[in-house]
């Protein structure tokens, strides 16, 4: 991918640090959660896309081509439940 930026939930990295894929330096990951502290509580982010991008990557973004959201509990190994509600992107 040209650029890819993620927000994830990290059992150890500080919320707000920007973490570099390992394989691909075009795929940036923003902390917005870290351990176990609001496990099964409701969470409610509001985020700038441009800004999170510059900051990430360190220059604009260009156009928006596709948003996914996805759980995944495989690097951990771990057995999850996720619920999403009310996703908006304006």
């Amino acid at each position: 991918p040209f650029a890819t930026l993620s927000y994830v939930w990290d059992n150890q990295a500080a919320v707000g640090s920007v973490v570099t894929h390992p394989r691909t330096d075009r795929v940036r990951k923003i902390v917005l959660e870290s351990g176990r502290a609001n496990l099964r509580r409701w969470r409610h982010y509001k985020r700038s896309l441009s800004a999170d991008y510059r900051l990430a990557f360190g220059e604009a973004p260009g156009p928006l081509l596709a948003v996914a959201v996805m759980t995944d509990g495989d690097n951990t190994r771990s057995r999850l439940v996720t619920r999403y509600r009310d996703i908006r992107i304006g």
